[in-house]
């Protein structure tokens, strides 16, 4: 690898101690490399940085989502180092970065492909295409009115529910949000999406899983105060009263360098189904999870 890309949340590393660490372990086991710094994903989309061979994101989970959806080009692997608080998609922790450079430089490694979504708003036209990795989400305002929604999947009608808001989750995405909201977790190898509500007034409105070919059309009925579309909890366009949306898989896939033991059910277990078990009535001060924004 001659290329490297690094792209840092830098709230994470305001000393500049982590970043000089990860360069000196690049140089130390890759040898003569050109290393390119991104802060922040800022130039990420930049078009004179698209033939880079790997870009490690320094952060949380955060970091990762803002790095596929910034990156000029999605072919590009990334590799997601924790130095934040969960870090349920990152690779490696910080303190296990020099063993992972030295698997990279070896070849024992793996780029596995996550699915994305597209989200277009048609009556604007659908010029500008939004894209998540974890989650598409359309819901009210914190003081709004409940909302009705109507959902049609592949211009069939499906269903129309009052409620605050609907998760269209990928798998990667189905253990944060969607899993909060009460969806299933998918393992994300599978191509699927789900569709989850947010507090449905009807108790019979539940998670459905659908093949990842289907196009799903969310339309807002009525007069609201607020509406948002949050992508990955990350960016928010807000919407107007009728407003449609429409979802569909992304041609474009994330894709996430894996070390050769990565073992998906061992971070599962560790991560979220045994850090939720520690977390019932508060007994762990390790439990207050907080975004990596």
């Amino acid at each position: 690898m001659k290329n490297i890309g690094i792209n840092i949340n830098t709230t994470k590393d305001k000393d500049g101690k982590i970043i000089k660490y990860i360069k000196n372990t690049i140089v130390e086991y890759m040898g003569e490399t050109n290393i390119f710094i991104f802060k922040d994903s800022i130039g990420l989309e930049n078009t004179k940085h698209k033939d880079l061979d790997i870009i490690i994101a320094l952060g949380g989970d955060g970091t990762i989502l803002r790095t596929s959806r910034n990156l000029n080009n999605t072919s590009i692997p990334i590799l997601g180092v924790n130095i934040g608080n969960l870090g349920f998609l990152s690779s490696v922790e910080l303190l296990e970065f020099e063993d992972a450079i030295k698997c990279i430089s070896e070849g024992n490694y793996y780029v596995e492909d996550r699915m994305m979504l597209n989200c277009t708003l048609p009556y604007r036209g659908g010029n500008e295409v939004y894209t998540a990795l974890n989650e598409i989400v359309v819901s009210k305002g914190t003081l709004a009115r409940i909302v009705k929604y109507e959902i049609y999947i592949d211009n069939k009608f499906y269903t129309a529910f009052t409620g605050d808001g609907l998760i269209i989750s990928t798998p990667t995405g189905s253990t944060a949000y969607s899993l909060s909201a009460g969806g299933p977790i998918i393992h994300p190898n599978l191509d699927v999406i789900a569709l989850t509500p947010i507090c449905p007034l009807s108790l019979s409105m539940r998670t459905i899983v659908l093949d990842c070919k289907s196009e799903i059309s969310i339309s807002i009925k009525g007069e609201h105060e607020s509406i948002f579309l949050t992508l990955d909890g990350q960016r928010a366009i807000k919407l107007n009263n009728y407003e449609k949306m429409i979802v569909s898989v992304s041609n474009k896939k994330c894709r996430l360098v894996k070390l050769n033991d990565y073992n998906y059910f061992d971070i599962l277990r560790k991560k979220i189904i045994s850090r939720t078990t520690d977390c019932e009535g508060g007994r762990n001060e390790d439990c207050t999870a907080s975004k990596d924004n």
